[in-house]
């Protein structure tokens, strides 16, 4: 009975992890399901991306991406994610036309990824998803400079 009034009082006094280490016990924190939810997001949309970036690559290649494409893989291998399933609207036939659709892309991705930053529960996570954020608006700036 003591025993489950301790864990009560830990519990209601946020200290369970105290506790929990102070009787040899290494607690392991689960994961925010939010959280969860924001890195499937990223992971797919970066898989979009990436897609987006080396179908740009194949019908352009004059224009030279592959530095991009590695990026986009090294993110998305970041976030854990998967190009598997990936479906995405052809590159238009127009270089130009192309090279705009590829910035507003990552525009795009750039923004989505720094809301997600903030809206992150997890340090890491909003490490993870800001740094890929200035990384995406990178990508724009050099993209659109070609």
């Amino acid at each position: 009975m003591a025993a489950g009034g301790l864990i009560g009082g830990a519990h209601a006094t946020h200290r369970l992890d105290d506790l929990a280490d102070a009787v040899g016990l290494k607690p392991k924190p689960q994961p925010d399901p939010a959280d969860d939810r924001l890195l499937r997001s990223a992971a797919t949309a970066q898989a979009a991306l990436l897609a987006a970036v080396e179908a740009t690559a194949a019908r352009h290649t004059a224009l030279e991406l592959a530095q991009f494409v590695a990026i986009g893989r090294e993110q998305l291998d970041a976030l854990g994610g998967s190009t598997a399933a990936t479906d995405i609207t052809p590159p238009p036939d127009d270089q130009a036309a192309a090279l705009t659709a590829l910035v507003t892309a990552y525009r795009s991705e750039s923004s989505a990824r720094a809301k997600q930053a903030t809206a992150a529960a997890s340090p890491e996570l909003a490490r993870v998803l800001a740094s890929m954020s200035a990384g995406l608006f990178q990508c724009a700036r050099t993209v659109g400079a070609a």
